[in-house]
């Protein structure tokens, strides 16, 4: 087969590739705190390294033992969510929560702590403050917030000071836990606008510039003009690479139907 076939596909397969990471932003676009995923592509010159994998540079068709040394092609060199902030949202909820600024609140699952900015929070029948899947928010010392003051005025001050009362007595209930870390690309998602930390040696960062503001939700940071403007985009380049694959496979046809008129 024309190795050029395989150069179209492997770039088309890539850009496929794209168009599910787009439609997957565009699907969280009303999802608070959501942080839209970005694919790197990148020219893989030869040689080859032997155990790059067939992700890694080669086309995903041919193996490498049989690619041709002489061809580039298309591959993902990355994969990367970006953290950028969304815009606020007022909604009056005295639960609701936004950071302004970098870090994450931190949640209790059943497998383990976990971070999130997304900050649209409840209680529970514990009177407990969680998230909208129960998973308990976290305080300083890494315990569940408990506001078991019925009837009461729930204050949250922009270091995350938990108080509650009536009038002018207030009782304090301690301090929401934020955490943020050097290296965010060891934060992997996993669903429900959850990160995990994937590295268990990493060093949680201070977050004394962060702002917590109450009443207040963070957008998620896709654009939708944006990523439908990509979308067409990369449909164009996907048609584009189909065609040229139908153009080749047409010559090769043509070449065969010749020669063989010839001989």
């Amino acid at each position: 087969m024309h190795e050029g076939i395989y150069i179209a596909a492997s770039a088309g397969l890539k850009q496929g590739k794209k168009l599910e990471v787009i439609a997957n932003n565009l699907a969280n676009v009303n999802n608070t705190g959501y942080k839209r995923d970005r694919l790197v592509f990148k020219e893989f010159m030869p040689p080859y390294a032997p155990d790059a994998g067939l992700e890694a540079g080669k086309n995903i068709l041919l193996p490498a033992e049989k690619s041709n040394s002489n061809v580039a092609y298309v591959g993902i060199s990355d994969y990367y969510t970006d953290l950028t902030p969304g815009a606020l949202k007022q909604t009056g909820n005295s639960l609701d929560l936004a950071l302004s600024g970098p870090g994450y609140f931190s949640v209790s699952t059943p497998g383990g702590e976990r971070y999130t900015r997304n900050g649209n929070f409840r209680l529970d029948t514990k009177n407990q403050l969680v998230n909208q899947n129960g998973a308990p928010v976290l305080n300083i010392e890494g315990n569940p917030i408990v506001i078991n003051i019925p009837g009461a005025d729930i204050a949250i001050d922009g270091l995350g000071n938990v108080s509650a009362g009536r009038g002018l007595t207030n009782q304090a209930l301690g301090r929401i836990k934020l955490v943020d870390f050097e290296n965010p690309k060891t934060l992997e998602k996993i669903g429900d606008g959850l990160f995990h930390q994937i590295n268990p040696e990493a060093e949680v960062k201070t977050t004394s510039e962060t702002i917590i503001s109450q009443g207040f939700l963070e957008n998620s940071n896709v654009t939708t003009v944006e990523e439908m403007t990509d979308m067409l985009a990369t449909l164009r380049l996907f048609e584009t690479y189909q065609k040229m694959i139908q153009s080749i496979d047409s010559m090769d046809d043509q070449s065969v139907n010749d020669i063989g008129r010839v001989g």
